[in-house]
């Protein structure tokens, strides 16, 4: 079986950290490839053989923010079809309804419990196996303060 490829793009080591542990045990369904900035992302996504199945970004990173690089995903015919998962520190609905506009499948309120991230993630990789918008309904439902999703 391919692995799924999921691609983190966040500026903060801490974070990044803290999502790779969330997804400890995953390793055998899921490759984590990790970037720090959106130019680096767009490196990587024009060198992988194959696409990623999500992309999680965040949205404030300094040089290239996340809405940048979601607007230039968003716009490549390669990559537009990747679904894009925008994370932030805050559920403000302009951050909301921006990355509702520019393309993203779901926004997501960066957790600070780690169990609650790890287990938004590990649903997240059922999600990315079976049915992404299903799942990412069922934890709206269960998180209706962190888990926004898009039609």
């Amino acid at each position: 079986m391919d692995r799924k490829i999921i691609l983190l793009v966040d500026d903060d080591f801490d974070d990044a950290e803290f999502f790779k542990w969330a997804m400890k045990g995953t390793e055998e369904a899921f490759a984590i490839k990790f970037v720090d900035s959106g130019d680096a992302a767009l490196n990587l996504l024009s060198e992988l053989d194959s696409l990623p199945d999500l992309i999680l970004l965040d949205a404030g990173m300094p040089k290239m923010n996340g809405w940048e690089l979601l607007r230039i995903i968003k716009q490549d015919l390669k990559f537009g079809n990747v679904p894009v998962i925008m994370m932030a520190t805050s559920n403000a609905l302009k951050g909301i309804d921006e990355a509702n506009a520019l393309g993203a499948v779901a926004y997501i309120v960066k957790p600070s419990d780690f169990s609650e991230l790890q287990s938004i993630m590990k649903q997240l990789c059922i999600g990315v196996q079976t049915d992404l918008k299903s799942t990412l309904e069922s934890l709206h439902s269960n998180l209706p303060e962190n888990i926004y999703p898009f039609g």
